[in-house]
């Protein structure tokens, strides 16, 4: 922990966020505002929801549900789960709607009104019925797909100036007539919440002053360990399986092909949370690499392996205009040129041996 960190003391449970640094590993160093402290009476596996329960926390505050407010949520995987159970939790009534029949007494289990497998029945027939044939007030898109379906149903499902909040990574066509007739309010929501791929808040811990971002991405994980607390939250209903993490491997093949019926896995360490901190740490010799001695000298340009989001989000944009960008390296050839052109690269290259002098 830095020297001056007075959000934080050795021992605490925390729990974290962040593709870029949250790993799977045994040590991990992440920045304090992608962190928050986990309250003695949750349990780490379910703080290790946090981050989804942060991605769903502020798509519901996108929504900006009120009291008696009727909201279709479109998709009922792990996400689209946590949505209904918080939208429950604002106070809104919930309309879940999935293609698989087996998602029926998950989206039950965490406080759906109704559910509509719409594989088998008629969406907008149960909405007509549900609204007295007013329309839903807001719609949660939380799929996946390279259809337009989901949104042309919504929209069709939506009351005049109702609101449509996209969460899943979806196609996005938007049909003029529906959408200007109805004066739809469509809103996008972004991963944690505000100050999400800004590194002047994730890395430099420039927070927001709260009078203005009352929910930042921390103060979003804050908030849904605080329900988790006090039993808001049923975890309990969406977590089909715990695992041992050295038996990840069969079960990410299974999500990966399609072929799992799980909705959560949560995978353990094996070590009882009661002994965390107490195993003594041993320092061990760093062997030195020898090519490490050619950065010894001034260093005239940078070339960079690899153009995935972390880089492009947040290290690219953070080092531009201090080093001169040599050589984009990355496997898609367009991607690399993409980077070359956004960026300033001298080049683009799909060869890391080439770029390396190797």
């Amino acid at each position: 922990m830095d020297e001056g960190n007075s959000r934080f003391r050795v021992g605490d449970r925390v729990a974290c966020g962040g593709a870029e640094c949250a790993f799977h590993a045994e040590y991990i160093a992440v920045p304090d505002m992608l962190v928050a402290r986990v309250p003695d009476e949750v349990p780490l596996w379910q703080a290790a929801y946090t981050t989804l329960i942060s991605i769903a926390l502020h798509s519901v505050r996108q929504t900006e549900p009120r009291l008696g407010d009727r909201v279709l949520v479109m998709g009922q995987g792990l996400v689209g789960l946590l949505v209904t159970g918080l939208l429950r939790a604002n106070g809104a009534r919930v309309m879940a709607v999935d293609l698989d029949e087996s998602r029926r007494a998950y989206a039950e289990a965490m406080g759906a009104e109704r559910v509509v497998i719409s594989s088998k029945q008629d969406l907008q027939n149960e909405v007509r019925e549900w609204t007295d044939g007013i329309g839903v007030d807001a719609t949660v898109v939380c799929v996946g797909t390279d259809s337009n379906t989901p949104i042309e149903q919504c929209a069709e499902a939506l009351r005049d100036r109702g609101r449509m909040v996209d969460v899943g990574i979806t196609k996005i066509e938007l049909p003029w007539r529906v959408f200007s007739s109805k004066e739809i309010d469509v809103r996008f929501s972004r991963s944690y919440g505000p100050g999400r791929y800004d590194p002047a808040y994730e890395w430099g811990g420039s927070d927001y002053p709260i009078g203005y971002v009352r929910w930042t991405e921390q103060r979003n994980f804050q908030a849904g360990l605080h329900l988790l607390k006090s039993g808001g939250l049923n975890l309990e209903a969406l977590t089909t399986r715990k695992i041992k993490f050295t038996e990840f491997e069969p079960v990410y093949k299974a999500l990966g092909d399609g072929s799992s019926q799980d909705v959560g896995v949560v995978m353990e360490y094996g070590e009882p949370e009661d002994a965390l901190g107490q195993a003594e740490t041993k320092p061990s010799a760093v062997a030195e690499d020898p090519s490490t001695k050619r950065l010894a000298k001034p260093v005239d340009r940078l070339d960079v392996i690899g153009a995935g989001n972390f880089v492009r989000t947040m290290l690219l944009p953070s080092l531009k205009g201090q080093i001169p960008f040599g050589t984009i390296v990355n496997n898609t050839a367009l991607s690399a040129k993409h980077v070359r052109e956004k960026f300033g690269f001298a080049d683009a290259s799909s060869d890391a041996e080439a770029t390396l002098g190797q």
